[in-house]
């Protein structure tokens, strides 16, 4: 009887007490969630390259902030890729599973008085368990990385309201989805005052979510346990340490190679780089791979030489990935420019012997006509590999004499009044 006669004087009291939605606009933000006109994303979580980060009061970056100052609605929060669950035994009651704060039960943290997030006993009906998830939009995460938010209930609440912290690194979108592990609990405070929580990242992870549950057993109307909580001021901040802390990235050009150079200040896990490229259209291709030093608090210098490109510019980026397979991607700051050759020149087949493949280089200082052959030891055409115009630049053709016996052959190059001969010779 206590609890109706509570929900009783409160909606006397008070007004009504509950679950009212403002219109469906996303809450938006320039880079975060802070109520400014332009809409925002989760993909526009923040990175270090942008260097407008604002910082915590431990000088930690934030990378994620929402300070529900707009509106809060289930359209509006799935809007910010938000993602809300109602997951309380029996039938849902009248009230959405989170809806815009109620500023005549209490006023917000900050900003507008409705402007937070809010749950309470009516999202199920009679007595039954309230189990309301609120499933942050997916983050890049890093081990010791800290959730905070700021939490409270009625002043002078006489019923226990439980609030559940959860995390999942393994792309976990669900109640159900596995990987789920609580980071804590607690009850949120009737003292009439908003109070901070803070939880930690046990692990590593991209795609990794946080989700906040308002959790109560026997709650309901007609429930002992629950009332009615606020959620606002909400952040994640990078206190964790990067797996890899890398110091330096440069690149070289030497004709149509480019050496790629990057040191580390330490390192956690680390399995290996893999050196990805992208050229005109955007589009991203592994290079090669080079491996990791583990764990080490030492300074480790790397390098990788991607050979034998075509004129054209092209980015790097470094894809570092841990043993239990996450990864981090550190990007080169500039583009490279793989220029024209300043002459002509053929280059000696490689490998050379060969059986039966052989690869054969040429550079180009201008556009023109360009004929490659292969002529036995008879002087006998066996192949031609090019006979078009050709844009000046860097080329590389491969050889097939699988047909063709064991002996010395000749190619030669020609284009716009220059010729060069090379021998080669095929061991079979």
């Amino acid at each position: 009887m206590k609890k109706i006669y509570f929900v009783l004087f409160t909606f006397l009291s008070l007004g009504v007490f509950l679950g009212f939605t403002n219109s469906d606009n996303p809450k938006n933000g320039s880079k975060f969630f802070n109520g400014s006109e332009q809409d925002v994303k989760h993909s526009e979580q923040l990175s270090n390259d942008n260097n407008i980060n604002p910082v915590s009061a431990s000088g930690a970056p934030i990378y994620y902030f929402d300070n529900f100052d707009g509106a809060n609605d289930t359209t509006s929060l799935k809007a910010r890729d938000y993602l809300v669950y109602y997951r309380g035994s029996g039938p849902q009651g009248l009230t959405p599973t989170w809806f815009q704060g109620n500023s005549t039960v209490f006023p917000a943290y900050n900003g507008p008085d409705t402007g937070y997030i809010a749950a309470n006993f009516n999202v199920v009906t009679n007595t039954n368990n309230i189990d309301s998830w609120l499933v942050l939009p997916d983050l890049t995460v890093f081990t010791g990385d800290v959730i905070r938010f700021q939490c409270r209930s009625v002043t002078s609440n006489p019923f226990p309201d439980s609030v559940r912290v959860m995390y999942n690194d393994q792309n976990g979108t669900t109640p159900e989805s596995p990987g789920w592990v609580e980071l804590g609990r607690f009850l949120a405070t009737p003292s009439g005052n908003w109070e901070q929580k803070s939880f930690i990242a046990p692990t590593f992870g991209t795609n990794t979510r946080f989700a906040i549950r308002y959790t109560v057993v026997n709650g309901g109307p007609f429930g002992d346990n629950s009332n009615f909580i606020g959620i606002d001021e909400l952040t994640v901040e990078g206190q964790g340490l990067l797996p890899v802390e890398l110091s330096s990235f440069v690149s070289v050009v030497t004709n149509n190679n480019v050496t790629l150079n990057w040191s580390t200040a330490s390192e956690t896990n680390n399995s290996g780089f893999d050196i990805e490229r992208s050229n005109a259209t955007g589009e991203w291709s592994k290079a090669g791979s080079v491996t990791g030093n583990g764990t080490t608090e030492l300074t480790s210098n790397y390098s990788f030489t991607d050979r034998n490109l075509n004129s054209g510019i092209y980015n790097y980026r470094l894809k570092q990935i841990d043993y239990n397979g996450n990864f981090e991607y550190f990007n080169l700051s500039n583009e490279v420019n793989v220029g024209v050759p300043s002459q002509f020149e053929l280059s000696q087949n490689y490998p050379n012997p060969f059986n039966p493949s052989t690869s054969i280089n040429f550079e180009l200082p201008f556009d023109g006509k360009v004929s490659l052959k292969v002529f036995d030891m008879s002087g006998k055409e066996v192949s031609t590999l090019v006979n078009e115009v050709k844009a000046a630049g860097y080329y590389t053709y491969s050889f097939n004499a699988s047909s063709l016996t064991s002996g010395i052959y000749f190619y030669t190059l020609n284009s716009n009044n220059f010729s060069s001969t090379k021998k080669m010779l095929l061991i079979k």
